[in-house]
């Protein structure tokens, strides 16, 4: 090898390997295999340099002491580019075997390994050097340093330890003690990782080895994250557990596949415990799920007049009605009844009684009111806010309707699947009225049945256009004769 180096084969083998080399690198589209490349040819276009500096150095006035150092210089460059070419394409065998990306502190012990066996014989030849005494001699000195940099050394053979086991690669989700985030760096003293604030943080490698890391993202693999929430002890577990899988499943960044589940876990003084499991595709998107998830269980639980647990007890007395929470003034209740087309009939005493009955829900911003398919036993007038009507396969929007319009009434009257998907928009405040309460009407006004068939038919052809625009596809909705006849049947009239 020796004898090799020192003749001129290696200057036209040096230029060829450096030509091939530029064009493998060049063309590949291996990231790892680009960088390797790009090192060993750095090496061989030094070597090259310091071959043809030793071949144009005249021998009469070049020092001789400036003539070892170049031919040194050459044979070591030489040496190391062939091999980080040659460790470069054996560890491009093992990644196309493999789709594990080879830890890079692993490549640079595998390089600084085979360029000291290579230094060595290449020192002692040239330079006629004694390394047995030289190591001898600086034996103390080697242990002083070895206790001054113990704390180094520990990170760099932690660093080790970690990149063998690769409990985590750069790009992954984990949890180190305290701190969670995503691996940016991996490196011989310590790792970085990013946390939801933006925040960058340095861990040594050896606190790392002693801590117990969780990895939320390893093999990409759906991860799961859960939410706690008390709930009266009054509540039934099994309509609590229904409410918030259905939240669940709302919302858009929750998976399918595994199912969300939700599971009854303890009781307290004040409350039962519930949890509810969620399973995600990224683990950066789990705050936002989570704040998503307590929103709108929040609104969920406040309609269907399930308490959350306060910090304090408090008793009241008070008289149950069907809408239980008064969140509207009478007088503004009454005003948006008597603006409804189909309580145009009514007279004032009949809508006071109306406003009775009528039953206060308040939606957060992107809470489904309504989902199209479902039956439908509700009417809604929107108090405050704004919803948005969508129909279809891509759930096109088909209009927006704000304070005293009217959402629901064809399927409560006629007993047809919720015709499109009702969103809310903003915060909203929504009047619901149900079923019996319309019965109730009918019975009361014979002829109430006739007027709102004839209503829901011009209202259903002024939207038809609208809903078939927006992708809704072709409508057939019957006139008001058969709807007049879907009342009847659905409420048991006889005559008007």
């Amino acid at each position: 090898m020796l004898n090799f180096l020192e003749g001129y084969l290696p200057l036209l083998a040096g230029s060829i390997l450096t030509v091939l080399l530029l064009g493998i690198q060049r063309s590949t589209r291996d990231p790892d295999l680009r960088d390797d490349l790009r090192g060993a040819v750095r090496m061989l276009l030094a070597f090259l340099v310091l071959r043809l500096a030793s071949h144009f150095l005249p021998e009469a006035s070049t020092p001789e002491g400036l003539r070892k150092f170049v031919g040194v210089g050459w044979m070591l460059t030489f040496a190391y580019g062939v091999i980080r070419a040659a460790v470069a394409f054996a560890l491009k065998l093992v990644r196309m075997r493999s789709p594990v990306t080879t830890p890079k502190i692993l490549r640079d012990v595998i390089d600084f390994t085979l360029y000291a066996l290579a230094t060595v014989p290449i020192l002692q030849s040239q330079l006629n050097l004694d390394l047995a005494g030289l190591v001898a001699s600086t034996a103390v000195l080697t242990v002083v340093i070895g206790l001054a940099l113990q704390e180094t050394l520990g990170n760099l053979f932690a660093g080790l330890s970690l990149q063998l086991d690769r409990p985590f690669e750069v790009g992954d989700f984990i949890r180190i003690g305290e701190h969670t985030g995503r691996v940016v760096h991996i490196g011989w003293r310590s790792i970085r990782i990013a946390n939801f604030r933006r925040e960058v943080i340095t861990l040594p490698n050896s606190m790392v080895g002693k801590e117990h890391v969780k990895n939320f993202t390893q093999h990409r693999e759906p991860v799961g994250i859960e939410v706690q929430v008390g709930v009266s002890l009054d509540a039934p577990p099994n309509q609590v557990k229904q409410a918030l899988l259905e939240v669940a499943r709302e919302i858009p960044q929750v998976l399918v596949q595994p199912p969300p589940m939700a599971r009854t876990v303890g009781f307290t003084e004040s409350n039962t415990q519930y949890m509810v499991r969620v399973f995600l595709n990224d683990f950066a998107l789990s705050d936002s799920v989570k704040e998503e998830l307590h929103t709108r269980l929040w609104y969920r639980l406040r309609r269907e007049g399930m308490e959350l647990p306060h910090a304090q007890r408090t008793v009241t007395l008070r008289r149950e009605t069907k809408h239980r929470r008064r969140e509207l003034a009478d007088d503004t209740v009454r005003d948006l009844l008597r603006q409804v087309d189909l309580f145009t009939p009514l007279g004032p005493e009949e809508v006071e009684r109306l406003q009775c009955e009528v039953v206060v829900r308040r939606f957060g911003r992107n809470e489904r009111i309504i989902q199209e398919g479902d039956e439908g036993g509700t009417f809604y007038v929107v108090a405050s806010g704004e919803v948005s009507v969508r129909a279809g396969t891509l759930q096109s929007e088909i209009t927006r309707l704000g304070p005293g319009q009217y959402i629901g009434e064809m399927s409560l009257l006629t007993g047809e699947p919720r015709a499109a998907t009702v969103v809310a928009l903003q915060d909203s405040v929504l009047l619901e009225l149900d079923r019996p309460t319309f019965a109730r009407l009918f019975s009361d006004y014979p002829g109430l049945a006739r007027q709102l068939s004839a209503l829901l038919a011009q209202r259903r052809t002024q939207l038809r256009a609208v809903a078939q625009a927006a992708g809704g596809g072709p409508d057939h909705s019957p006139e008001a004769g058969r709807i007049l006849g879907r009342l009847r049947s659905l409420f048991g009239l006889t005559h008007e």
